[in-house]
């Protein structure tokens, strides 16, 4: 009987010392780019020509529609864009932080909805994760 109740004892504490499956990590393309697509993308793309032949830039200089314009970062701010591994140091996360009545706030009111907490918190995560695009690199479709 001792030792069946041994062999449990041991059975559980193996258990319990294998280390949970480590959470993914955020995946561009299918948590970040669609947050941008539906909140950033109308203001930030690259400067481009629209259906009724006027030049569209991208507002403060910031195209959010490749790797090359994310990370560059824009022309109206001094800050950069995205810090891999730094959300308080990266523009985009500092500007969706604030409250949606500072002049600064991202999306401006009427642009687009605020992100939610937890689109804050994805693109919080992805960025202290290293801000990693995987295989996207082109322009947002």
């Amino acid at each position: 009987m001792k030792s069946a109740s041994l062999i449990a004892t041991l059975t559980a504490a193996s258990l319990l010392a294998v280390p949970a499956r480590a959470e993914e990590p955020v995946n561009f393309e299918k948590a970040i780019l669609p947050i941008f697509e539906a909140k950033c993308l109308k203001c930030h793309t690259t400067e481009h020509t629209d259906e009724a032949g006027k030049v569209k830039k991208p507002k403060a200089g910031l195209a959010m529609d490749s790797v090359a314009g994310l990370t560059k970062g824009g022309k109206n701010t001094k800050e950069t864009a995205i810090v891999a591994g730094k959300p308080e140091e990266s523009a985009i996360y500092k500007s969706v932080m604030l409250p949606p009545s500072d002049d600064d706030a991202m999306p401006p009111e009427g642009k687009a909805d605020p992100l939610t907490d937890a689109e804050k918190e994805l693109l919080k995560k992805w960025i202290a994760e290293g801000a990693k695009f995987g295989d996207w690199k082109e322009k947002a479709k």
